[in-house]
């Protein structure tokens, strides 16, 4: 396997993880002001700065999103 197809390889594998950095990334920039975003293990979490109403989790960052859209009466 020449370099440029073993850099390309590599890349692939880093896609997930560039991609969740991305999520992780944009929805700290939506509402990081309000709650504390991150990821553990294979579940998505936020919980309120200011320690008023029960913490999310969920599966996915796109279901993070939503959640987050709901709890502030914007599900779209």
């Amino acid at each position: 396997m020449g370099q440029a197809a073993a850099s390309e390889a590599g890349n692939e594998s880093d896609a997930p993880e560039a991609a969740e950095a991305s999520a992780l990334e944009a929805l700290r920039l939506d509402w990081g002001s309000a709650w504390d975003i991150g990821r553990g293990g294979t579940r998505w979490h936020a919980a309120r700065r200011d320690r008023t109403g029960p913490a999310l989790t969920r599966a996915s960052a796109a279901g993070l999103a939503m959640a987050l859209r709901i709890s502030y009466g914007r599900p779209l």
